[in-house]
């Protein structure tokens, strides 16, 4: 069995866990989020973000770290009103999914897809969905990018920040 814990360092702790072939290689691998130590003194809208660890399985059999991103996962009190804004993590062969939502009248969600690449040895970012609903007028925009509009992206070097945002007019 692998120790996943031992991946969470600095008083971190494994908030999402899920196993799956996601360098296509044929053998289990992992990917983590994980949630920083909690600091009380936080306001909302601030705090340290999330990491999301891609673990891949060695030759060894072992567990080892291929990449990971702090960007890609916002803060546990960057949701607003809604409260935490991670969503979930969804994993295939090759590829993974992370989204995230969050607001208040005008409820936002995020959906970052990357796959592996073979060639380039690395995951990509292969799709962006973006989207805005007011809760009060059932207004919403929709924004869905893929390689064509932002190039190669690799999970570790991916900030949303980066990307357009959808808004409502």
């Amino acid at each position: 069995m692998d120790d996943l814990q031992a991946f969470a360092t600095n008083g971190a702790r494994i908030m999402d866990s899920l196993t799956g072939d996601l360098n296509n290689d044929g053998k289990p691998d992992a990917l983590l989020v994980l949630d920083p130590p909690a600091d009380s003194s936080q306001k909302l809208g601030e705090g340290a973000p999330r990491t999301v660890l891609l673990l891949i399985r060695g030759e060894d059999g072992q567990l080892h770290e291929a990449a990971s991103n702090q960007k890609v996962v916002p803060c546990a009190t960057c949701g607003g009103v809604s409260g935490d804004p991670y969503g979930f993590v969804h994993v295939e062969p090759g590829q993974f999914t992370v989204r995230n939502g969050g607001g208040s009248r005008e409820h936002w969600s995020d959906e970052f897809a990357f796959k592996y690449s073979a060639a380039k040895k690395d995951w990509l970012l292969d799709k962006v969905s973006r989207s805005v609903v007011d809760q009060e007028t059932d207004a919403h925009k929709e924004l869905v990018l893929t390689p064509r509009d932002f190039g190669d992206i690799t999970f570790k070097d991916f900030d949303p920040a980066k990307l357009p945002e959808v808004v409502l007019p």
